[in-house]
């Protein structure tokens, strides 16, 4: 339900959406970040009372003023006097925080959902190999996984391929480095390993094929395509089944080709939405700036 719900909506916004799609990756990320920061701050200046506010940020502004003027004399009963009137008016302009947020939970979250969609991954050209792994429990290495030949795919180095003890993930430029070893140094545990059987598979059009495994006697099926500006699902996977998921390395799209994913303890956090964040955060207040909004 929720799936066929997420996917309705990225078809619905891939018609409003779809042209940033055709800009380079960087610009891709740099827009829609800018159109999150966009929708927070104009929706603050829609739903509170701007003149208020402009009103509560001159007075801070003075009283920042006669604070440092009340240093210089040493008077410590003016210093106090103004602090607390600062804090009165911080304390009065909170209860104008809560209502702009809740205005642009509908336009973020819109956004952000087509990001995970459309954003997080290079898709992969057509006639280009892509690794396709199946993860099992330890117990099925050295047994024997196939996946079903379809017209229009072909298996570089067999359809039939067989399960071995998995490697740990290689740190994939300085960002990944670092944050290897600073997880190493906070005591971060990596994943237990698991078998693990891999396909690179080239597709030599642009249909949504449909990778069919067959291990013990059981089907798996996994969405695959290359060749446009849409990637299919990174990963798919199978509670309580001998194939526990089945993962495509596509590329991650990283910001600069460096930004990568930040976490610890089996949280993470894709490149995409580090180097998306990266940019809306500072771009909030930024546009409050520009735009004299308060």
């Amino acid at each position: 339900m929720i799936e066929t719900l997420t996917n309705l909506t990225v078809g619905l916004l891939d018609s409003v959406l779809g042209w940033i799609l055709y800009l380079p990756r960087d610009l891709e990320l740099l827009v829609v970040a800018v159109m999150t920061s966009a929708a927070l701050t104009l929706t603050r200046k829609w739903v509170t009372d701007q003149e208020w506010l402009a009103r509560a940020a001159a007075d801070q502004a003075q009283l920042t003023r006669m604070v440092k003027e009340a240093r210089r004399a040493k008077d410590r009963d003016a210093i106090q006097r103004h602090k607390a009137t600062v804090t009165l008016i911080k304390m009065q302009s909170m209860r104008f925080e809560l209502k702009p947020l809740l205005w642009a939970i509908v336009p973020v979250a819109l956004l952000a959902t087509w990001a995970f969609s459309r954003l997080a991954f290079i898709p992969p050209k057509a006639g280009d190999p892509v690794e396709v792994r199946a993860y099992l429990p330890k117990s099925a290495i050295g047994q024997l996984i196939h996946v079903a030949p379809e017209d229009g795919l072909e298996a570089v180095d067999g359809w039939v391929q067989p399960v071995t003890a998995d490697q740990p993930a290689s740190a994939d430029g300085w960002w990944d480095r670092v944050g290897a070893r600073l997880g190493t140094f906070l005591g971060d545990k990596a994943p237990p390993l698991e078998g693990v059987a891999v396909w690179h598979i080239v597709s030599r059009d642009t249909n949504v094929h449909t990778l069919r495994l067959r291990y013990a006697g059981r089907n798996y099926g996994k969405s695959f395509q290359a060749g446009t500006r849409h990637y299919a699902t990174p990963v798919e996977f199978y509670p309580d089944a001998p194939v526990r998921r089945i993962e495509l390395d596509q590329h991650q799209l990283r910001l600069f080709d460096a930004i990568g994913a930040i976490g610890y303890g089996g949280f993470s956090l894709p490149p995409w939405l580090v180097g998306y964040l990266l940019i809306t955060i500072p771009f909030v207040p930024l546009l409050k700036q520009v735009l004299r909004i308060y």
